[in-house]
C-alpha cells in the first residue's frame, strides 16, 4: 500500500477523504475511516464564529477528539475559513485550544456566495499578495501544519504553480487543488493537468480533488502525478469507496454492490450520530445523508420518502430492519 507524508507525519494511504459542508462532521469521517480512508477533513469552520464563542463551532471542534480516540492510523486535517486576516490569526490558538487534529487547513477553494461576500474561501484567490502574508503568519501562530485547500481560479485560471510556490515559500506543507475554477462551481472539466503543472513546481505533498470516484482515481494519480487523490461526493452514501480503492491497490475486486450492505453502512453511521448528538441534530444531519445509502436501488425513492420523516434513531432503525427482513426473505 503505497502512502506519503506531511511534514514528516505519516499518512497511511493516498485515498482522501474531502471537506464537505454540513456532512463531514465526527459520524461521516468515522465511517469512512473504517472503510479505510487514509486522510479526513473536518468541515469548514468559521475563524470569525469561534472569536465570537460560538457554541455550535466550539462543539465541532471538540468532536475532534473522538476522531483521535478512534481512528487508528488515518489522519484529521482540521479546516477553517475566514475573510479577515486578524480573525483568522485570532482563532488559530482557540481552535487549538478546543480540538485535537493533525492538520490545520485553510480553505481557499469554497465557491459558495455566502463565504465569498465575507471575503473568504476562493475569493482569497483574487487577493493573493494579501494570501500569502497571512499564510506566513499563520505557520509562525499554528503549532500544527499548515496546509491549504485550493481551486484553479476565480473567474478564470490563474498562474497556480507559480502561487503554489509562494505557499511553499512562507511553510505551507501541502496544496490540495480542485481542479475547477469558482465559476465551474462542481460541475464541467476538471484540469488535472494544470494539477501536474503544480506537483512538477513544487516539493510539498498535491492531492488532486474533482470528480474523484474508484474508477478513475489511478488513472487521475497517474495523470497527475499528485501524491494522493481527495474524494468527496462520491463517498456520500457510498463509503466503501475508500475500501474499494484499497483493494484495487492490492489487486482484489472491489466488494460488489448490494442493498444490504448499504443498509449495514447506513445502520452504522445512524448509531455513530446519535451517539454523540440528541435527537433533533442527529435527524437534521441524517436528513441529508440517509438517503444517499439507497440511491440506485429498487424502490430507492420510496424508502427515501420514509427516511426524511424519521426523527428518532429507533424510526431509522426500525425502518432498516424492515427492509432487511424483506430482503433476506427471499
Amino acid at each position: 500500500m503505497r502512502s506519503f507524508d506531511i511534514a514528516g507525519i505519516p499518512v497511511p494511504n493516498r485515498y482522501v477523504l474531502g471537506p464537505m459542508a454540513g456532512i463531514t462532521d465526527y459520524s461521516f469521517r468515522k465511517v469512512c475511516s473504517d472503510c479505510g480512508a487514509g486522510l479526513v477533513y473536518s468541515e469548514m469552520e468559521s475563524c470569525d464564529a469561534i472569536v465570537y464563542r460560538s457554541e455550535a463551532t466550539k462543539e465541532d471542534a471538540l468532536a475532534t477528539h473522538l476522531d483521535k480516540k478512534s481512528e487508528g492510523e488515518t489522519k484529521l486535517a482540521f479546516q477553517i475559513f475566514g475573510g479577515k486576516p486578524e480573525f483568522v490569526l485570532k482563532s488559530i490558538p482557540i481552535f487549538e485550544s478546543l480540538a485535537e487534529f493533525d492538520f490545520l487547513d485553510f480553505n481557499c477553494g469554497c465557491p459558495v456566495p455566502k463565504v465569498l461576500k465575507q471575503g473568504s474561501g476562493s475569493r482569497w484567490l483574487q487577493r493573493q499578495d494579501e494570501l500569502i502574508d497571512l499564510l506566513g503568519k499563520m505557520v509562525e501562530v499554528s503549532h500544527h501544519p499548515v496546509i491549504v485547500k485550493v481551486r484553479t481560479g476565480f473567474d478564470s485560471e490563474i498562474d497556480l504553480p507559480a502561487l503554489a510556490r509562494r505557499m511553499e515559500d512562507v511553510g505551507v506543507q501541502a496544496i490540495a487543488i480542485h481542479g475547477r475554477t469558482r465559476n465551474q462551481f462542481f460541475s464541467g472539466p476538471v484540469n488535472y493537468s494544470l494539477i501536474r503543472k503544480v506537483k512538477e513546481s513544487v516539493s510539498i505533498p498535491v492531492l488532486a480533488n474533482g470528480g474523484i470516484d474508484d474508477q478513475n482515481a489511478a488513472s487521475v494519480l497517474e495523470q497527475t502525478g499528485a501524491d494522493a487523490v481527495m474524494i468527496a461526493t462520491k463517498a456520500l452514501g457510498y463509503p466503501k469507496v475508500f475500501e474499494n480503492l484499497i483493494r484495487k491497490e492490492e489487486g482484489k475486486d472491489p466488494l460488489p454492490d448490494s442493498l444490504l450492505r448499504q443498509i449495514d453502512d447506513l445502520e452504522k453511521h445512524i448509531e455513530l450520530v446519535f451517539s454523540y448528538k440528541d435527537s433533533k441534530k442527529a435527524s437534521d444531519i441524517l436528513r441529508g445523508i440517509s438517503t444517499h445509502y439507497i440511491r440506485g436501488f429498487e424502490n430507492s425513492a420510496t424508502i427515501r420518502a420514509s427516511l426524511v420523516h424519521c426523527t428518532r434513531k429507533e424510526d431509522y432503525l426500525s425502518l432498516l430492519e424492515g427492509l432487511k427482513r424483506n430482503l433476506t426473505a427471499f
